[in-house]
């Protein structure tokens, strides 16, 4: 899509749905975004001190973001900056009503770098936005020519193969005829994934999805004007080429290269590698978030061990410096995006805080910055030749008898890897379950039997996957319009009888191409294998 056409559509969705959906009063903690700011992203990713008045921009700040990078920056000078003027207006009217002056803001196209603020940044935050544009390249290489030599990017995108269930959901909406044009729509789609059975992995992903509660979000999960995802290659390949290097990946730690390269036996592996792992095996647990670096920065640095700025000193505003007060003398919980779970501020820790004593615990907490190198221990990245194959072979449409479900490809993706790229010395299937065993976290639990995660699956139909495995290569079609089902008239006629109990959904035609897939996405998932002839 071109770029001009994309900025258009984009700028369109977020006029009529700004997003995130949260009330103007919602207020945040002036403790909780702790790690949001920059001495931490800087202590994280090796930077060394950080200037007394650093330059944030905010690249995609949506409702949100300004606020909260302000409330965990009060000395920054920030510039927040979005392609919605709606969402600018909301963004602006919340830090005016929660008194954060020092954030500027400005209409902005990524995809149009003459828009773009003036001079350089010590961080970029640019959250949720890359994987929208027509050109993620082009515009990575521009942010990363405005950070300062040692400055941070902190850059989230949607992993590919965690995602492919709100992709199979945006298919769906599109193929019922939703669109973010009708105001209507939003509640009609949940409504409509809402009916489907409880053991339905689509109705999972849906009511599971914490957007999917307001119009907003449904649209900007599942009605979205162009999103994707990167596999951990394409995103280690992106980072590679924009000449950014990873220096801190901003996940908890059952997501970090580094914990579960040892856990899983992948040391020899690069973080690239592992990440998409992970990703593939359904264990990532949420989106890629990586604290980036230039390629040409100076050497890492570890700085002195120094309490996190947001609790310590004198220089707060006077509601932060009662709610110091009130966590020296009564302690508290500070939430944490980073760690298995909040952190537990104890009286004690909260008043060694404040006179500058760092102790072992708080460091592990990270509310001490200093005397320790976070960043990543594997390579980068190492490219995977083989992926355009293992993609394409994913998204074929096999035919024949017990033929993958096309409803959990995805799945058929983690059992197969090994036996068609043999290049990549993976143990086989068993031994790779025998390395998860400790490890994973299926997500199935009653009504949802299986396919939700591979492992999870992979317990339940072991032997039918391995048989799998052993057969040959299977045939394919171009597409729906190729295929018949098993049984074809019925089941063409039960989706038409599933759509007619919904008069609610968009009147339009539907070829029989179209009714198939349907089917799959509708009807076919307490079966993880069908058969198309």
């Amino acid at each position: 899509m071109p770029t001009s056409t994309k900025s258009q559509l984009l700028r369109a969705q977020y006029e009529a749905w700004p997003y995130p959906q949260v009330p103007l009063l919602a207020t945040l903690p002036s403790t909780h975004p702790f790690e949001l700011h920059v001495a931490w992203l800087w202590d994280r990713c090796g930077s060394g001190p950080v200037p007394s008045r650093p330059r944030i921009w905010i690249a995609g700040c949506g409702t949100f973001q300004p606020y909260a990078f302000a409330v965990a920056n009060p000395r920054a000078e920030i510039v927040a900056t979005d392609l919605s003027a709606t969402s600018l207006r909301l963004a602006r009217r919340r830090c005016a009503l929660h008194r954060q002056r020092h954030v500027q803001f400005a209409p902005v196209d990524l995809a149009d770098e003459s828009t773009w603020p003036a001079g350089e940044f010590d961080l970029i935050e640019c959250y949720g936005v890359l994987m929208n544009l027509a050109d993620p390249l082009a515009a990575l290489r521009g942010l990363r020519r405005r950070l300062t030599p040692r400055g941070v990017l902190r850059l989230m995108v949607y992993p590919y193969w965690s995602r492919q269930r709100v992709f199979q959901l945006q298919r769906l909406a599109h193929l019922l005829g939703f669109t973010a044009a009708e105001r209507s729509h939003p509640a009609r789609l949940r409504a409509f994934v809402r009916s489907l059975p409880r053991e339905h992995p689509l109705r999972w992903a849906f009511t599971t999805y914490a957007d999917s509660r307001n119009d907003a979000g449904v649209v900007d999960g599942f009605l979205h004007q162009g999103d994707r995802g990167f596999t951990g290659f394409q995103l280690g390949a992106l980072l590679r080429d924009a000449g950014l290097v990873p220096g801190h990946w901003f996940h908890r730690p059952w997501a970090r290269p580094d914990t579960m390269a040892g856990r899983l036996g992948l040391h020899d592996r690069d973080q690239s590698f592992v990440l998409n792992y992970l990703d593939l095996w359904q264990e990532l647990r949420g989106n890629f978030v990586v604290c980036a670096r230039r390629g040409d920065a100076p050497p890492r640095e570890v700085q002195p061990v120094a309490p996190h700025p947001l609790f310590a000193g004198p220089a707060h505003g006077l509601r932060h410096r009662l709610r110091l007060q009130r966590l020296r003398a009564f302690g508290g919980r500070v939430p944490a995006r980073t760690q298995d779970g909040d952190v537990v501020l104890r009286p004690a820790d909260a008043r060694a805080l404040a006179h500058g004593v760092a102790t072992a615990s708080l460091h592990d907490a990270g509310l001490v910055l200093g005397g320790r190198d976070h960043g990543p221990t594997l390579p980068p990245h190492r490219d995977f030749a083989g992926e355009p194959d293992l993609l394409r072979h994913v998204a074929a449409l096999r035919t024949g008898r017990r033929a993958p479900n096309p409803l959990y490809a995805h799945l058929f993706a983690a059992f197969e890897l090994a036996v068609r790229h043999p290049e990549l010395g993976l143990p086989d299937l068993d031994g790779q379950l025998g390395r998860w065993l400790p490890w994973a976290d299926p997500l199935e639990q009653r009504p949802i039997r299986f396919g939700l995660t591979p492992y999870g699956t992979c317990q339940r139909y072991r032997a039918n996957v391995l048989e799998h495995l052993a057969r040959g290569e299977l045939p394919t079609a171009a597409g729906w319009d190729e295929v018949r089902l098993r049984a074809d008239a019925e089941a063409l006629g039960r989706v038409r009888a599933l759509l007619r109990d919904h008069p609610d959904l968009p009147a339009q035609r539907r070829p029989e191409a179209e009714l198939r897939e349907l089917w799959v996405l509708l009807c076919g998932h307490d079966s993880l294998f069908v058969t198309l002839g």
